[in-house]
């Protein structure tokens, strides 16, 4: 005999979760498409400070793309959540992640003491 699997539904809160995480998305690709471009360094008639800071910002902006993208790739995985009837539920225990974690990091896929958890191991093995 096959395990019941629950049926998902679409909540009111599910709706606008996905409305904000999809906003949210929309808007980091937007900066990424036009704020962040990666200067050019001008070594030509520039002195040693001039390279070394052109440099600098071009390491700057590299880090800031990579940090929009891999917060692009959590809202994405936090939609896919949404759209399976599973935002807003630990990955870790099940529980429910609290609304005001929810607000402050949209993209959470644990509860604080799991991700509390998962951050003192991180920390351990390193």
């Amino acid at each position: 005999m096959a395990a019941k699997v629950p049926e998902t539904t679409t909540t009111k809160k599910d709706t606008r979760a996905g409305r904000t995480l999809t906003a949210e998305l929309q808007a980091i690709v937007t900066r990424l498409q036009t704020d962040v471009e990666v200067p050019k360094t001008s070594v030509v008639g520039g002195d040693f400070l001039d390279v070394a800071q052109d440099i600098e910002h071009q390491e700057l902006a590299r880090l800031s793309a990579s940090r929009l993208t891999e917060r692009a790739r959590r809202l994405r995985v936090a939609l896919t959540r949404v759209s399976s009837g599973e935002y807003g539920v630990c990955a870790e225990c099940g529980a429910a992640i609290p609304p005001k974690r929810l607000l402050a990091v949209p993209e959470a896929t644990t509860c604080v003491p799991c991700q509390e958890r998962l951050e003192r191991g991180r920390a351990a093995v390193a």
